[in-house]
């Protein structure tokens, strides 16, 4: 996301089994994942978590087979 910002980079999300709602809002079995992240990585998952949110917010694709 930040070559996005930075160098105009273009950003196609693809979602593989996980909703792109989940990771917009960090809920469900992503969310939890990120609540163990927090205890080790504090200083990053603020970053993580914003750059996410803003890739979930593109389009992209939602694949849950193949």
């Amino acid at each position: 996301m930040e070559c996005r910002k930075d160098q105009g980079h273009t950003v196609f999300p693809i979602f593989y089994h996980v909703d792109p709602s989940h990771v917009r809002k960090q809920t469900g079995s992503f969310g939890e994942a990120f609540a163990g992240y927090e205890e080790n990585w504090k200083d990053k998952v603020g970053r993580w978590r914003t750059a996410l949110t803003e890739a979930a917010n593109l389009p992209g694709w939602h694949l849950l087979d193949g």
